[in-house]
């Protein structure tokens, strides 16, 4: 009997010690951005989404989620109003600001999109010749390397992927930087082929994240809970 006892104590130690066990059934609340289709649509919905939902189910968790623009989510998220916004890129200013776990939801590639007629193609950003017209979404991350070098461009900020992409067709901008797939993506949604504007040189690979507010309840537990599910995710998928 007393053998038998041992085990089990043994056994419950071990699953208080295991990070799925540390906290499940915990509610989030998300800040859920709505212009980054695939992965975040206009209705709150997408592959982010879906993602985040999978990893939760495994604990019992739960989610509500507030759809508005990026850079409101990740102000919802910084002051505490939310848990945490999602689709963020791990970097200088974005460390200081937010708490993240070790598990990205995925990886997601960046280039430079010029105008059809664009005779640039150059490898960097700090290639560039300074001055020019960039497109970008407002709040929009796009790596240590342009924060380094983002001065000596004109930014145009935007609202969503469609006008970063009519500007370009309009010649209104010099260049921009889109992630690929949510640039085919839009491409698609507008009816126009992949070729109406260029793709050039990779800007970076980045690590998607949820980004957790450094005020959010019990937050030690729930990014134990979030990662856990982010790896039982990946390893039923094959998600990199």
């Amino acid at each position: 009997m007393y053998s038998y006892i041992k085990k089990q104590l043994k056994l419950a130690v071990a699953c208080l010690m295991l990070p799925c066990c540390v906290a499940a059934g915990e509610a989030f609340v998300f800040a859920a951005e709505d212009s980054w289709p695939p992965f975040a649509k206009a209705d709150g919905t997408g592959l982010s989404r879906s993602i985040i939902e999978q990893a939760l189910a495994y604990s019992g968790s739960t989610a509500t989620f507030i759809t508005v623009p990026y850079a409101r989510a990740l102000k919802m998220a910084e002051n505490g109003q939310v848990d945490g916004a999602y689709n963020v890129t791990r970097q200088q200013n974005t460390l200081k600001r937010f708490v993240f776990g070790s598990e990205p939801l995925f990886q997601a590639r960046a280039s430079f999109y010029y105008p059809k007629d664009s005779t640039f193609n150059y490898a960097s950003v700090d290639k560039f010749p300074g001055g020019l017209n960039i497109a970008l979404i407002t709040g929009y991350e796009y790596g240590d390397t342009f924060e380094a070098h983002r001065k000596r461009f004109k930014e145009v900020r935007l609202a969503n992927q469609r006008q970063i992409i009519n500007m370009l067709l309009e010649n209104k901008v010099h260049m921009a930087i889109m992630f690929d797939e949510v640039a085919a993506y839009t491409l698609a949604a507008m009816q126009l082929p992949e070729d109406a504007i260029r793709k050039g040189e990779l800007n970076h690979v980045s690590d998607i994240y949820v980004a957790f507010s450094p005020e959010a309840n019990n937050l030690q537990s729930k990014l134990a809970v979030f990662d856990e599910g982010l790896r039982q995710v990946k390893q039923e998928s094959n998600i990199r």
